[in-house]
């Protein structure tokens, strides 16, 4: 996938592997779907071709082909198990030991971590001496979401390279052109409740995920206005946990700063509690809860008995000076 808005980025990135400025351990910070990720497997890439030409990997090298293939047995990747929202320290171990071996194509090792703020305090710990003394040309590249999640330990041995969102201008015509089926507002409405984030504009565009969220809005209004089956709610939502919770904390976010700096348009016509001390405390209890949701999402959790909790705050903050 093309992302203009990542150009700036990648000459950026070039032009400090030229001119030997990367730190061993680039870390792409930024929100989720401004294509961080992207940009990680752009510069892997690049710092494992042969025979890089202008700013890019050359493609047609033994390196790219494999990378094309997926079979480059240089490039070494650490992520979350399918079962699993954490990254262990088992898997980082293993991960170090792949990336001591020797190179098998040209002269350079690239470990490419994704999500780094998932790693769990042990595998993080384990992960200290490779960021700290890595072995000949070896390179980590880090993508996070999310850096509050990783010790500063961590983040003191990376090169921290913030991934901003794009121009909102700009991100709107891109998703024009990919949704044209998709009317201007529809896209204006994604890319708010995105955040800016364009490749998550994108998904929800692309697979009715902003209706989705739009129904679970309008199901929260309802909750709140005392006109709504919460057991049917629940019913439905515990079959997709990791979409809904992600769209309640979402939403909860909207209805928070709605009350404290005013109205939302993604929220028009929706009941806003005053804003009293008990309904901002129980807004944010709502919000982090909501979080605490998404983040067990994978996990073996009655999310029935979660969301049936959560319900029962959010009907009580309609009870608080609804206006």
């Amino acid at each position: 996938m093309i992302l203009p808005w990542l150009e700036p980025e990648k000459i950026a990135l070039d032009r400090a592997v030229a001119e030997n400025r990367l730190g061993h351990a680039p870390m792409l910070l930024g929100s989720p779907g401004v294509g961080k990720r992207a940009l990680a497997d752009w510069l892997v890439q690049r710092l494992l071709c042969l025979d890089p030409r202008d700013g890019e990997a050359c493609g047609n090298c033994r390196s790219c082909e494999l990378i094309e293939g997926a079979t480059h047995p240089d490039r070494f990747e650490l992520g979350l198990l399918e079962d699993k929202s954490e990254i262990l320290v088992d898997q980082v171990r293993e991960f170090i030991a792949s990336l001591s071996l020797t190179p098998s194509v040209g002269e350079t090792r690239v470990g490419l971590i994704s999500p780094a703020d998932r790693l769990n305090r042990n595998a993080a710990n384990a992960l200290l001496k490779t960021l700290e003394e890595p072995s000949g040309n070896v390179w980590l590249v880090l993508v996070v979401d999310a850096e509050r999640r990783l010790p500063p330990t961590v983040l003191s041995r990376c090169q921290r390279r913030y991934v901003a969102v794009p121009d909102r201008a700009a991100a709107l015509e891109w998703l024009a052109d990919r949704h044209g089926d998709r009317s201007p507002e529809q896209c204006a409405m994604a890319l708010s409740l995105a955040d800016g984030a364009p490749l998550l504009a994108d998904a929800w565009l692309g697979e009715a995920g902003l209706e989705q969220g739009l129904a679970v809005r309008d199901a929260l209004a309802g909750v709140m206005r005392g006109k709504a089956d919460e057991s049917a709610l629940i019913a439905e939502w515990q079959q997709a946990p990791e979409v809904i919770w992600p769209w309640l904390a979402r939403w909860t976010e909207r209805w928070l700063k709605s009350v404290l700096a005013g109205p939302d348009d993604a929220l028009a016509g929706a009941p806003l509690p005053g804003a009293e001390r008990d309904a901002l405390d129980r807004l944010q209890a709502c919000w982090e809860r909501a979080l605490d949701g998404a983040r067990l999402a994978g996990g073996p959790i009655r999310h029935d008995w979660m969301l049936r909790a959560w319900l029962a705050d959010w009907r009580r903050i309609g009870g608080v000076s609804v206006r």
